[in-house]
């Protein structure tokens, strides 16, 4: 089956290697694959009798981004967009194909409007979650701080209408990863810090305590471990 599909990429991009996207090129990072990328994701049923609301996307403008792979080649500069549902890096040819790199990413810096965003592949299986699923890194140390995207994707028929409606919702979720506790979701309590870190527990509360962060907030969660992760606090 791997074979079948790599020849179908070759026969399908043997007109695209020559190309490159600044310092990108096919030939270099490998194989790619032409995938539905209207904004409802490949993993979705296409029909031409849909009106589609939401998207898959974590924006669904292309914007330059830094890649590096697993290999650890890097690529700078190349504009992409990031589906949370298909978990997959698209970026556009010189052609205006939309493409999904193939080869296994590790991280991806989004860069817009002066703001990095970052992207990271490989973290441990979790509930439905695997080392495929993508995250957006929040913050980065000894225990970082990640968000996940489950997408709800809802089909409906409204009465008396002859069009299908099909609905993409985005529902965040926070989770923390350190090589003592392994992926879990983030703690919404005091409590629920003490049972997940056990030793480190008591830091991270003063932490809470003495800035008056509140755990269940976003903000003040990444602050939290922002702090934490300070060599100082050790």
């Amino acid at each position: 089956m791997r074979s079948i599909l790599f020849v179908f990429c070759y026969c399908c991009l043997t007109g695209l290697q020559a190309q490159t996207l600044n310092n990108f090129s096919l030939k270099d990072i490998g194989n790619a694959m032409l995938v539905v990328t209207d904004g409802n994701g490949k993993l979705v049923h296409m029909s031409t009798d849909m009106e589609n609301y939401g998207t898959p996307f974590f924006d669904s403008d292309f914007y330059p981004a830094d890649i590096t792979l697993v290999s650890g080649q890097r690529y700078e500069n190349i504009q992409v967009k990031v589906n949370l549902l298909s978990n997959e890096v698209i970026f556009k040819a010189d052609d205006g194909k939309e493409l999904a790199i193939l080869p296994a990413i590790q991280s991806v810096v989004l860069k817009k409007d002066g703001t990095n965003t970052v992207f990271e592949f490989g973290y441990p299986s979790f509930e439905k979650q695997t080392d495929k699923t993508v995250y957006q890194v929040l913050s980065k140390g000894e225990v970082t701080v990640l968000k996940y995207f489950f997408i709800q994707v809802t089909e409906a028929k409204p009465y008396s209408s002859a069009t299908m409606l099909r609905t993409i919702e985005k529902f965040p979720k926070l989770l923390v990863y350190s090589k003592k506790i392994g992926l879990k979701a983030a703690p919404k309590s005091t409590q629920e810090v003490e049972a997940l870190f056990k030793e480190d527990g008591a830091k991270i509360n003063a932490i809470l305590g003495s800035n008056k962060l509140k755990i269940k907030k976003e903000a003040d969660l990444v602050k939290c471990f922002e702090m934490f992760n300070q060599p100082m606090l050790k």
